[in-house]
């Protein structure tokens, strides 16, 4: 395979550092030449075993698949040397087999014009290089090198015997003329799929162990069709025997591609050329001539090549369209990811290329319409200025189209009408245009690029908003806390004058109520500057000292007494033994005050129960109420910064409680859960890790009777 490859193959590979260009590029196509010259003559020496009287034809010329092979992947200005060393190939072995001279010459002139009307159709038929990819590559493959160019080869090589030759009749002038243009054609069905395909030099193992299917493949194919044609006499039944190969080049055609076709169409031919002409096999037994039964298999094999190659290739192509899918599929879920599209689209250039094209541009247009190339693989500086001025002046979505070197495609990047940037994809070394097909793809690629584009821009707008706002709310916090600590200390002091007063109740009533409210204002702004700092990175800072988590608990329910009692809530608090640990005691009162307003905000005129207890490690606060309740889906949400289970309209609050509470228990290494329905309240649980440090109070850590206390609300404990 090697061989096939480094013979059909235009470049440099041979080139020898220090030589010039010119020098690299002569010992290149001689070097190729000198294969092609041993290649030919070992192709014609194996054709001339599969002759018969009486014109001792050839039943497949093979050396005509080679040089058609050559010359479709040959530069045109290298097709003389080819040519020439064709010509010196067939004229050097004439006397090998006993040609004449003049015969001779005539014969390998309708040779050489043959491979060039073939190359020449197919060229100007398909794109360039030809790999057998699509169906109509087959077809160009039929039609230009196994029906129409052997008429010039088979015309000019039978007229020179007639030429030549005397008493030649009519009848046998075109039974050699039959069987030379089948020869001639079946030939290049046979070899030249299987060089273009090999010669190609692209990896084709989709999956592990398809090399070892391969192999196998052909020697069970090698093995049927020699016991299928190779039987001395068949008789009845044996007759079908050949339809037994067809299930083995049908699985190649399938499973293994083009490749895997053309393999096969050739081990089966070797097998039933041979033991046809040695008059064997269904083939061999027929009824009639020799030149008759040849033509027999001729015509089988020249279908079976023709009819696997194209299941094959379509078959590939089907693939080829479902990878397509999965790429578009692919990019979309890259350029969907919530990243900078700067960052996705290299990767999503890295799935399509070399998968569907050989380079592709990606341009974003900037605030003025310019245009910066973002991202550039596999297209030269010439050809992207000359792609960018087509996309400048491209009206439609996309649009198909030649460029000197190659075919591209381009798309427009654009957004309810804003153009955002442009995408090309390029097909290097093609005359024909992209198919439709790739145009919908860079369509559908451009779209998602579009998206993402516009994703990332409202991302950026949002992350600004959102900087914005906390900025702002940092800064307001730092100026409410001035004047708020100003005002705290002047209501101290007027305490004491107020007492002073002969009737002073009513004037202190109004004063705690104010102080009250004073005090909520404070912890709002506190709670305001913690989300400033967990915001910016800084974690929440911890004084721990040993506390009675249940004495805490009393402390914040005495605290909130009279809001308590204003809003007509019972409230049960229920502590079996102490439960000591090492903890911040300001931060878990401001979570629990969170907590406990939570409850009284949601619950009011309904009991409160508050439970505190220690299971092994963890010491343990419920906090349960009888309000609204929380719906499912915002079971987890609530706990979210600025996130709220209802409308503000009907509760106040900014949203920021039940979030700085999760916090706070987190630094201290706890959790807190919730559980509720709607309509029949919220239970809150929220588990502390005990410090081991505070086993040395091992004192303080006795059970201790059951405590109750309560508002003058209560009525009785739940």
């Amino acid at each position: 395979m090697l061989f096939m490859h480094t013979l059909i193959s235009e470049g440099n590979s041979m080139a020898l550092m220090g030589l010039g260009r010119a020098r690299v590029a002569f010992e290149s196509v001689w070097a190729r030449a000198l294969l092609l010259f041993g290649a030919f003559c070992g192709l014609k020496a194996l054709s001339a075993v599969f002759l018969f009287p009486p014109l001792d034809g050839a039943t497949v010329w093979l050396p005509g698949g080679l040089m058609l092979a050559v010359l479709l992947r040959a530069e045109k200005r290298h097709w003389p040397v080819y040519l020439l060393t064709a010509f010196l190939a067939e004229l050097s072995l004439s006397p090998t087999y006993g040609d004449p001279w003049d015969m001779a010459v005539l014969w390998a002139v309708g040779n050489g014009l043959r491979s060039v009307v073939g190359a020449v159709l197919m060229r100007r038929w398909l794109d360039t290089p030809v790999g057998f990819s699509r169906p109509r590559d087959v077809v160009a493959l039929v039609v230009a090198g196994g029906l129409l160019s052997p008429l010039l080869s088979a015309t000019l090589g039978m007229g020179t015997v007639a030429l030549f030759s005397s008493g030649l009749g009519v009848g046998d002038f075109w039974r050699g003329w039959l069987n030379w243009y089948l020869a001639d054609g079946l030939g290049i069905l046979l070899v030249a799929p299987l060089l273009l395909t090999w010669g190609t030099g692209q990896g084709w193992l989709r999956r592990p162990g398809m090399a070892v299917e391969l192999a196998g493949s052909m020697l069970l194919l090698a093995l049927v069709a020699h016991i299928a044609f190779g039987l001395r006499l068949p008789e009845g039944i044996l007759l079908s025997l050949p339809y037994l190969c067809l299930p083995v080049i049908l699985w190649a055609a399938m499973r293994l591609g083009p490749r895997g076709a053309a393999t096969a169409t050739l081990v089966l031919g070797a097998f039933a050329i041979g033991h046809t002409a040695a008059e064997r096999g269904p083939f061999g037994v027929l009824p009639g001539t020799l030149p008759e039964r040849v033509l027999a298999v001729q015509i089988f094999l020249a279908v079976a090549s023709m009819s696997t190659l194209l299941l094959a290739v379509m078959t590939e192509d089907r693939r080829r369209v479902e990878r397509a899918q999965r790429l578009v599929a692919e990019a979309g879920a890259v350029l969907a990811e919530p990243m900078d599209p700067r960052e996705t689209l290299p990767r999503v250039v890295r799935l399509v290329v070399p998968e569907l094209a050989t380079g592709l541009v990606v341009w974003l247009a900037d605030e003025d319409g310019q245009f910066a190339s973002l991202v550039k693989v596999g297209v030269s500086e010439e050809a992207q200025g000359r792609l960018l001025g087509e996309l400048s002046r491209l009206s439609e979505s996309s649009r198909r189209g030649l460029d000197p070197e190659g075919s591209f495609v381009l798309a427009r990047i654009q957004h309810q009408g804003r153009l955002l940037g442009g995408m090309a994809l390029v097909r290097a070394g093609h005359t024909r245009r992209f198919r439709a097909r790739a145009q919908s793809f860079a369509e559908d690629v451009a779209h998602h690029c579009a998206l993402a584009l516009e994703n990332a821009r409202l991302l950026g707008q949002f992350q600004a908003a959102i900087h914005a706002r906390d900025e702002f709310i940092a800064i307001a916090a730092h100026e409410l806390r001035t004047p708020l600590t100003a005002l705290n200390l002047q209501m101290q002091g007027l305490v004491r004058p107020l007492r002073q007063l002969p009737d002073p109740e009513p004037l202190l009533a109004r004063f705690q109520l104010a102080a009250r409210q004073i005090s909520r204002l404070g912890r709002l702004v506190e709670g305001v500057l913690d989300v400033g700092n967990l915001n910016a990175g800084r974690r929440l800072q911890l004084e721990r000292e040993p506390l009675d988590l249940g004495e805490l608990v009393r402390d914040v329910v005495d605290g909130y007494s009279a809001e308590l009692e204003r809003a007509g809530c019972g409230v049960s608090v229920f502590v079996p033994q102490r439960v000591n640990g090492l903890w911040d005691r300001a931060r878990l009162e401001q979570a629990l005050t969170h907590l406990l307003g939570n409850a009284l905000k949601f619950g009011a005129g309904r009991p409160i129960e508050l439970r505190v207890e220690r299971r092994e490690d963890r010491a343990r606060l419920v906090v349960t109420d009888h309000g609204i309740g929380v719906s499912p889906e915002a079971l987890e949400r609530i706990f979210g910064r600025f996130e709220r289970a209802v409308s503000s309209r009907e509760y106040g609050g900014l949203g920021l409680g039940l979030f700085l509470a999760r916090e706070i228990v987190e630094a201290h290494g706890g959790t807190i859960q919730v559980t509720s329905q709607p309509g029949e309240g919220a239970t809150f649980v929220l588990e502390l890790p005990v410090s081991p440090v505070t086993s040395v109070h091992a004192p303080s850590l006795a059970p201790a009777p059951p405590v109750w206390a309560g508002t003058p609300a209560d009525s009785h404990p739940t």
